[in-house]
């Protein structure tokens, strides 16, 4: 009796084997997700270049996109490039403190694509192994960067098309 216990135990062990290496492959499809969720191919680094009253100038080397933001935003983008915070936190310095307080780091930020007249971006956050991809306002998301010093990024279609040579 033991012998048959011990032979069907045997045929269950390509079976375990199977089933853990599908476990395994599953998992390593999600971490390659993970991984190209944060890539950056067709995009480029960017960087504020300018703000002037509502007027945000980000750009690569000599091409920039001019774009119009409100007052507050504008201003707020500003402190953050300049390391500043007003007498009292804003919403976006709030944000920063938030995520540095819990261990969540903003991995980068991205300025995706204009349509009907509108900028959208996206952040991904990222707390111990997981990522969180946010649809945002390119404002808020510069301004949110720019305290953590997170990479930001624009996609390069985007900028070829709408961006302007400011080195003339």
């Amino acid at each position: 009796m033991a012998h048959k216990h011990k032979k069907s135990m045997n045929s269950k062990s390509p079976l375990l084997f199977y089933i853990s290496l599908l476990a395994v492959l599953i998992l390593s499809l999600f971490a390659l997700a993970e991984i190209d969720q944060l890539s950056s191919d067709n995009y480029v680094p960017i960087n504020v270049l300018n703000v002037v009253g509502n007027t945000v100038i980000v750009g690569n080397n000599c091409t920039a996109i001019v774009a119009e933001t409100s007052e507050e935003r504008a201003a707020s983008i500003e402190l953050g490039k300049s390391g500043k915070i007003n007498v009292r936190p804003n919403s976006h310095d709030i944000i920063a403190e938030i995520l540095n307080g819990f261990n969540i780091t903003l991995e980068k930020m991205t300025i995706d694509k204009f349509s009907d007249g509108i900028y959208y971006a996206t952040i991904y956050l990222k707390g111990g192994n997981k990522v969180l991809k946010i649809d945002v306002k390119p404002s808020d998301g510069l301004a949110i960067a720019l305290r953590t010093r997170s990479p930001m990024y624009i996609n390069k279609t985007l900028l070829d098309e709408i961006g302007q040579n400011i080195c003339k």
